[in-house]
């Protein structure tokens, strides 16, 4: 190898190491409230990268993390719970803002994020997603469980290998019914959506 090579290899792995450092230096926090299964969870969801999970069908958890204390003094995250339905408020800093959300696996969610990245897993039920800018990932399955999935982006990517579809461009949408109960809607202004298995 070359020295100029072996230069660049050096470099990359101390960038490598210093960014594994600070994520091991990460300051962190969770909050959580009781909250029973089947019922609707609305999100107003600020920058950041965001999963939400199926955990326990007693409780809502959110844990979130970001890289120094500086950043950790602009991290906000609130539940409110009110009857049947449950509100989760997120503020953060700009950038490496790194939140899981975990909720019972049977839930409406009605999630608007600013942008960012955004994966759902393992929750059955109706959902409606909105985002300015960024990546979503959803688990649908085979879409059994939908009567209708109703989504739309005005620039960017539209996959659902199970459903047989790939768009990209601009203005793309797909619209599919379903022999289910539950309900998909999602509106990317620009970035790519996933539909996966």
């Amino acid at each position: 190898m070359r020295a100029a090579g072996r230069i660049v290899v050096i470099l990359a792995v101390f960038a490598g190491l210093s960014l594994t450092a600070a994520w091991a230096a990460a300051q962190e926090g969770s909050v959580e409230r009781p909250f029973a299964p089947g019922r609707l969870v609305r999100m107003d969801l600020s920058a950041g990268d965001y999963t939400i999970a199926a955990g326990r069908d007693d409780r809502i958890l959110v844990r979130w993390e970001t890289p120094s204390a500086e950043d950790a003094a602009r991290a906000k995250v609130d539940i409110q719970t009110q009857g049947s339905a449950a509100t989760i408020t997120t503020r953060g800093p700009h950038d490496n803002f790194r939140v899981v959300i975990e909720l019972p696996a049977r839930a409406d969610l009605h999630a608007d994020l600013s942008a960012g990245n955004l994966r759902i897993r393992g929750i059955t039920g109706n959902k409606d997603v909105g985002s300015w800018a960024g990546n979503i990932d959803i688990q649908i399955g085979r879409g059994d469980e939908y009567a209708l999935i109703d989504t739309a982006v005005k620039a960017g990517e539209i996959r659902a290998r199970t459903l047989n579809v790939s768009k990209g461009g601009l203005f793309r949408s797909f619209t599919w019914k379903g022999p289910g109960r539950h309900t998909l809607r999602v509106r990317l202004t620009a970035g790519n959506l996933r539909l996966l298995e």
